[in-house]
């Protein structure tokens, strides 16, 4: 069954994605589409002025499952933050291709890690922060990193990290 993929994470995958979905209507659609983009982006951008200077050249790694992965590293990258390893735990091979689109051959890409794993690959790359799940939340927690809960958005606000 034919389908489409689009991603509203971050501000510049929003716009790509506003302006693809447009491009499948009329001209004026599209000339809506531009509307609410140019609406937003000044919003977007204020939001990345406030905290890019503090998260530029800072680096991250994520374990979260579905699709997130090759989601939100675009929107950490919009941040200016280099994603030096990502994983899911329910991925299939064309997951992994399609996250290859966004990372560099530097990154590592783990598959189904244990915690013990994932808190070596943390322990060697000593990111600047970590984004996972709420069970890896209180290791990190303890190691005194910086730490994004990827399952759960109800109970923060955008720029807000955790750390202990």
């Amino acid at each position: 069954m034919p389908w489409m993929e689009f991603n509203f994470f971050g501000p510049n995958k929003i716009a790509a994605s506003l302006r693809e979905i447009a491009a499948r209507f009329d001209e004026k659609i599209q000339e809506n589409a531009e509307k609410v983009i140019a609406k937003y982006t000044p919003i977007m951008n204020e939001v990345l002025e406030k905290y890019r200077p503090r998260l530029e050249g800072k680096t991250v790694m994520l374990y979260v499952g579905g699709l997130r992965p090759r989601h939100v590293v675009p929107a950490f990258q919009d941040l200016g933050i280099e994603v030096i390893g990502t994983g899911y735990e329910f991925a299939h091979n064309d997951d992994y291709k399609r996250t290859t689109n966004y990372i560099d051959n530097a990154t590592i890409i783990y598959d189904d890690v244990t915690a013990y794993e994932f808190e070596e690959f943390v322990k060697h790359k000593h990111p600047d922060m970590v984004a996972a799940g709420i069970k890896e939340k209180y290791v990190f927690h303890k190691m005194g990193l910086p730490f994004r809960q990827m399952h759960s958005w109800d109970y923060s606000e955008p720029g807000k990290w955790e750390q202990n």
